[in-house]
This record gives structure tokens, sequence and C-alpha cells, in this order.
């Protein structure tokens, strides 16, 4: 069976009044390249020698002249979302307000490209440059919370086929929206209620031993409800609202829990399959949410896909895992090498 789309279309917004959500319709992401089916490695647009299949970058490291790269940014040739046309403006704070049944689907989709070579993991980065990547996120996100058009920015990864990859080249990718997701207004309003949250998980955390490894500047920890066995989250220790405003000092600590992560889920279940997710506050909060800033803590969430998602999480909004959260906290301390690099 066969389907015809117009791939000419621009990604819109679907309003739907039952449920109270959005979805994104994206038609032109059914063109995208899957070498996850055995496409040749000649022809993978992550490479370097193939970079003229891909846009210009719109941010490289080490330079941006330089064709010696390491790792580059990238936009996405099969967005979720793009920016209004030239006159189609729409103010941010606004946007996160539903009850329309078709809008544009306004902001700035882009690649992560984190390394020239052909390579699936990221434990075959070098750390150093796996560290640049996260620095090279940093200069973007930067540039992107001075864009009034945006109100809020993701970076999130897709390993493997099971999280969501179509490319086995090792990358990642950037999504910057000009509404807050419902996910981060929930937050935002746990933290307005409740405005030592943060810090009160990580007791929690620490009390219940779900802690996994303390840093310099984070604590990585396995939440008290996880959504799937060996789900972690490393979040700031400090009160912090934005990514892209840290030293660039702490990318080290991101970098090596973001490897040794995916090395202990290997140990621990070989192949594994995996999305993470960054949870900042908004750039342009709307007035509601304001008083979480003061107390937000900036945050990774990773989540193995190991257990499928099937009908009871889909007809109910519930998770099921099977592992208690302290006994997958242990494993995962076992099986890592959690000593910070020298």
């Amino acid at each position: 069976m066969s389907f015809s789309f117009d791939q000419s279309r621009e990604p819109t917004i679907h309003y739907d009044p039952l449920a109270n959500r959005d979805i994104f319709l994206a038609p032109r992401r059914a063109d995208r390249p899957n070498d996850l089916l055995n496409r040749p490695q000649e022809d993978c647009p992550f490479c370097r020698e193939n970079a003229g299949l891909t846009p210009d970058p719109v941010q490289q490291w080490p330079a941006a002249d330089s064709l010696d790269w390491k790792s580059r940014i990238i936009p996405n040739a099969y967005p979720v979302v793009e920016m209004k046309p030239s006159g189609h403006t729409r103010d941010a704070a606004d946007s996160s307000v539903p009850h329309q049944k078709i809008v544009h689907a306004s902001g700035v989709h882009e690649v992560v490209i984190e390394s020239p070579l052909h390579i699936e993991s990221v434990l075959e980065v070098p750390f150093n440059d796996w560290v640049g990547v996260w620095k090279l996120c940093q200069y973007r996100m930067e540039q992107l919370s001075t864009n009034p058009e945006i109100a809020w920015a993701m970076i999130f990864k897709n390993g493997g086929i099971q999280a969501g990859a179509s490319l086995a080249h090792v990358h990642s990718q950037l999504i910057a929206i000009d509404r807050i997701p419902p996910t981060i207004s929930t937050k935002c309003q746990q933290v307005i209620r409740q405005p030592n949250l943060f810090e009160n998980i990580l007791s929690e955390a620490k009390s219940e031993n779900r802690i996994v490894h303390t840093y310099k500047s984070f604590v990585a920890i396995v939440p008290s409800a996880p959504r799937q066995p060996f789900e972690v989250w490393l979040i700031r220790n400090e009160p912090s609202c934005f990514f892209h405003t840290e030293p660039h000092s702490q990318m080290e600590e991101v970098a090596h829990f973001t490897q040794q992560f995916v090395a202990s889920l290997n140990k621990l279940i070989p192949s594994a399959s995996y999305n993470w997710w960054l949870h900042q506050f908004p750039f342009v909060p709307s007035p509601s949410l304001n008083k979480a800033a003061a107390h937000w803590h900036w945050h990774l969430e990773v989540l193995p896909r190991i257990a499928p998602i099937a009908g009871f999480e889909l007809g109910t909004g519930y998770h099921i895992s099977t592992i208690p959260p302290d006994t997958t906290a242990g494993l995962l301390r076992e099986t890592g090498s959690w000593k910070e690099p020298q």
C-alpha cells in the first residue's frame, strides 16, 4: 500500500478540543532518509566528506570557516517547525494559548552533528570532542534565546531505532518554538506551588538511595516515579534557569554524565535505545509562570526505551515500570565508571 502526500506543505499545529492538546503535523518528515535500514555509508549526509549534501552550518566547532570541524549544527531538511513567513507575526507568550484549530508551526529545527566520522555511539566520540559538542549547543542556545519569536528551546537525542532514530551517524537535534509546551508549563506551576520542589527532589533521592552520582554542579538521580527502568535525571544542584548561561567548564560534567550513562546502560541492557532531552525555563515566560524562575533548576532527563509504550499508557497517560528506583540506581552505580576524568 502506498500513500501520496503534499510534501511541500508547511508544518502546522492542530488543536484537539476534546483532549485540550496540540499535535504537530509535519508532512515533509515522511521523506527523511533512513540508513538504519542498510543505507550505504558513502551516502551519509552527516559525514565530513559529504558536507555538500546538507545546508551550510549555523554553528560549527572549532571554527566556522574550518573544513576540519569536529561538530556542527545545521538546519534540519525535514523540519517539525520553521520560522513564519515574513510579515506573519504572533506574540510568543500568547502562542501557548490553545483553541485555534490550525496554526503555522513556527520555530527552528536543527541537527547537531556530533562527529565528522561515521560513528554510531556517543561512546566513540573522544571525551574532549564530546565536551565541545555541548559547548557548541550552548552557543546556539544563547543565540536563539535573543530571538523575540522564540519562547522556549530544547536539545534532544533519539539513540537507537526504538527511540525514533532514522540515521545511524551520531547526532542529536535542537528545536526552538514560539510557545511553551504543556510539560514545561505544568512543571513551572508545580514549582510555583512548591518553591522548594527541586531541593526536595534531590533531598529525597539522597535519603532513598536513588543518587547515581554527585558532581560539583549537578546530581544524577533515578526519579521516584520512573517511566521506564533505569530512567535518570541530571539536575542542576542550585537554581538556574538556562543551560546556555552556565560556565563552559560545567559542560565537562554534562559530557561525562551522558557518556557514562550510555556505557552503564549498554552493560546492563546491550544495544538498548534511549532518549534524552533538556528541560530549561522559557525564554519568554507568560506572566503566570514568572514566579517559578527563581526556583527553577534546568535538568536533563534520560529515558531508556526498554519496554514498549502500549495501550494502557497511551489510553491513560500513566506509565508502568518494573524495577524499584533504588534498585536501578544501585545497578547504574555498580556498572558505571562514574569517577570524572582528570
